[in-house]
């Protein structure tokens, strides 16, 4: 589905992400681990086009997103994104913001948009939040609004970029809880993440990145219990206190 060959991107002289390389199959749930400034959110943002590689390929459904003849509204369609900060519109009611960009981009009639929008509202207990606005919502409603704004898009992926880092510690078991039920449901995605334990119970794969190079690459297990290299060794046992 994704296959990502020999991606690096620069800032200036500062190079951010180095010949980064794998790929992903449906179904995955790749976590990408590491300390922060290592370019795992800059490596969601090359995938979802948000910023432009400056060297490498990255293939996604046969095609390579880095054509020049790529529409990048299709690419995010069926790349979804989740983002920190929720990104919501807040002079938009929550059903607003849910049905803008399908609407939008002619995907579905507003009828239609309103339709799916309710049904999964009700999915996520958040129907009778419909009109309210982001402003009025905890940080938690506003991330499983924001994710519900992904999913009436019908993506064939999902990148989550740190989806739990800006909730208070009571916020962040319900919307783990969100991403598994969507996981459970066999949807590829990405996950950014420093919930260590969320990420043995979700992720198929995990990817340890240090200074923008990927250092391993196994499955949790593995990762957890059994790595290789002495930087995760250093990093799992930080992260455990």
């Amino acid at each position: 589905m994704l296959i990502i060959k020999g991606l690096k991107k620069k800032f200036n002289k500062n190079s951010v992400l180095k010949n980064i390389n794998f790929e992903v199959n449906k179904g995955d749930r790749i976590a990408i681990i590491g300390p922060s400034g290592c370019g795992k959110s800059t490596l969601l943002r090359c995938i979802n086009l948000l910023e432009k590689p400056s060297e490498g390929s990255i293939i996604f459904n046969n095609t390579n997103l880095l054509d020049k003849s790529v529409e990048l509204n299709v690419i995010r369609e069926k790349i979804g994104m989740v983002f920190q900060q929720f990104n919501l519109f807040n002079n938009l009611t929550v059903l607003e913001n849910i049905i803008l960009a399908p609407t939008k981009l002619g995907l579905i009639s507003k009828s239609d948009a309103v339709k799916e929008a309710k049904k999964l509202l009700k999915q996520f207990d958040l129907y009778d939040k419909l009109n309210n606005y982001p402003r009025e919502l905890s940080g938690g409603q506003k991330q499983r609004v924001a994710i519900i704004r992904t999913l009436i898009m019908n993506p064939d992926m999902i990148l989550f970029d740190e989806p739990t880092s800006a909730l208070d510690p009571e916020m962040v078991l319900e919307v783990e809880d969100l991403i598994k039920t969507i996981a459970d449901e066999n949807m590829t995605m990405i996950v950014v993440s420093h919930e260590m334990n969320f990420i043995k119970n979700i992720a198929t794969k995990v990817i340890f990145m240090i200074d923008g190079e990927i250092v391993e690459i196994g499955d949790p297990d593995t990762i957890f219990n059994k790595p290789k290299d002495e930087r995760l060794k250093k990093f799992i046992n930080l992260t455990n206190k």
